[in-house]
């Protein structure tokens, strides 16, 4: 075979694949979709802390024992399941005296942490007052969550996917094609410069009721994908 010859069909090679490549494109349809899934928490977790001074480390000891014990009590009579009380290492730092004849010791401090977590959302104002009332000198609101394993951020995609699939049927009609299956799902921040699809009054609604509502949780999903046409 000459050398000619196989320039030739190298060249006739790579035009074949070109045109495959671009009847491939010809048969697909890219989408950028977003979704959003938002539902009413019904687990979160508080976190308290129990704060103490004494001269001695001895009487501080058990002067932090005894407002940590109370603070659990309190709680436990409050409905809170003991297993749901977690109390955190302690820390313990010393206070100090500079003068010109050195530094001593005055005192100590210590902070306990506990984290509680609590199955009923609506007793969160009402344990944060008990908390407060019995020796917690420290109290912040920490994670909503959901239970039964369900996934906000799944949800928030099978969305993303029905609201793609909408918008390329609606494309695909005008081109008088058939929409097919799905070729790839790439989720992603920011593909393309354009407004993805699915994003109507509706879901900006549903988006701000959820904003209004603290124990309200809410995801959203960026997606790309590509349909085959028929």
């Amino acid at each position: 075979m000459t050398l000619k010859l196989r320039s030739q069909l190298a060249i006739s090679f790579v035009i074949a694949l070109l045109a495959v490549s671009a009847h491939a494109q010809e048969r697909t349809l890219t989408v950028l979709a977003s979704g959003s899934a938002s539902a009413v928490a019904d687990r979160v977790t508080l976190g308290l802390s129990v704060s103490s001074g004494d001269l001695t480390a001895t009487g501080l000891f058990v002067r932090q024992n005894d407002v940590v014990a109370r603070l659990k009590k309190a709680l436990v009579g409050a409905g809170v399941a003991a297993k749901d009380i977690t109390e955190q290492p302690f820390h313990l730092t010393p206070n100090y005296e500079y003068g010109q004849n050195g530094t001593r010791i005055i005192g100590y401090r210590m902070d306990t942490p506990l984290e509680v977590a609590l199955d009923r959302v609506d007793d969160l104002a009402r344990l944060i007052d008990l908390a407060s009332a019995s020796g917690a000198s420290q109290v912040s609101v920490g994670t909503f969550s959901t239970g039964g394993g369900r996934s906000l951020h799944g949800d928030a995609i099978k969305n993303a996917i029905a609201n793609a699939r909408k918008e390329a049927t609606g494309i695909a009609k005008e081109m008088g094609k058939t929409l097919g299956d799905i070729v790839s799902i790439a989720e992603t921040e920011d593909a393309g410069k354009g407004a993805p699809a699915g994003r109507g009054e509706e879901e900006e609604r549903r988006e701000s009721k959820a904003a209004a509502q603290p124990n309200t949780m809410s995801e959203k999903a960026e997606l790309k994908v590509v349909f085959e046409l028929k």
